[in-house]
């Protein structure tokens, strides 16, 4: 297996932080607080009939750890593996965010393995570990997760009533859903409890984005990035809607 230096895994950290999660904070949060999202240029038209709730139920936005907060936890986990050199730990500088480790591919199946041994014995009962959905410069990271009681979400995207495809201008293509009355509460209470905090959007058990709430965002409208490519969001939109 071919592992990372410090160095290497310093940079990619910095730029997974300044290239990609700052593009996602100004534009899930900043544009929220200005009063909604701004019409974005190549808005899906078609109608794709009525969204999947099935699939959009597998949509979870999940309150997350900061680093600090688990870094004993984690310590603890590679210590009971033997600290394997391939579970490299992220706390670089003042790193503050949900991510406590980042690896290849070719190295993630092993780190699950880890988890599974270990974990449960070693680690909070509401804490769950999972990878991003895409990776960054080949790398992919682990996001530390805040459940319930269940292992659930703080809420689903059962409520989701509209989804389509957007050019936002920032980091490539992105969804933009449109919650129900009861969502729209939901998600203003979830980003009011957790500003300052990071709010992990998963889909079928990968990380979409984690972006930082920078404050209570109200009415409902909700935009997804994830660097994603014109097709890939496009995809997504598709299985919300039962279509993949």
């Amino acid at each position: 297996m071919q592992s990372i230096d410090d160095k290497q895994l310093e940079s990619t950290i910095m730029k997974l932080f300044k290239e990609k999660n700052l593009y996602v904070i100004l534009i899930l949060a900043v544009a929220a607080c200005v009063g909604g999202m701004s019409s974005c240029k190549n808005d899906q038209k078609d109608s794709r009939g009525p969204i999947d709730k099935k699939a959009v139920a597998q949509i979870g936005f999940y309150e997350t750890y900061k680093y600090p907060d688990i870094a004993q936890d984690i310590s603890n986990l590679c210590e009971a593996a033997g600290n394997p050199t391939l579970f490299q730990n992220i706390s670089k500088g003042n790193y503050n965010g949900p991510a406590v480790c980042a690896a290849q591919k070719s190295d993630t199946a092993a780190i699950n393995a880890i988890i599974a041994k270990y974990g449960p014995e070693i680690l909070p009962s509401d804490l769950k570990l999972m990878w991003t959905q895409k990776p960054f410069d080949n790398i992919y990271e682990l996001i530390a997760l805040k459940t319930d009681t269940l292992g659930k979400p703080a809420m689903t995207g059962e409520s989701i009533i509209e989804a389509k495809v957007t050019d936002n201008n920032y980091n490539g293509f992105a969804i933009f859903i449109t919650l129900d009355k009861e969502g729209g509460k939901q998600f203003s209470k979830l980003t009011s409890d957790n500003i300052g905090n990071a709010l992990a959007i998963v889909f079928k058990d990968k990380v979409i984005s984690y972006p930082i709430v920078n404050c209570q965002i109200n009415g409902g409208k909700v935009e997804i990035t994830g660097n994603f490519t014109e097709e890939e969001a496009n995809d997504f939109v598709d299985m919300f809607y039962g279509k993949k």
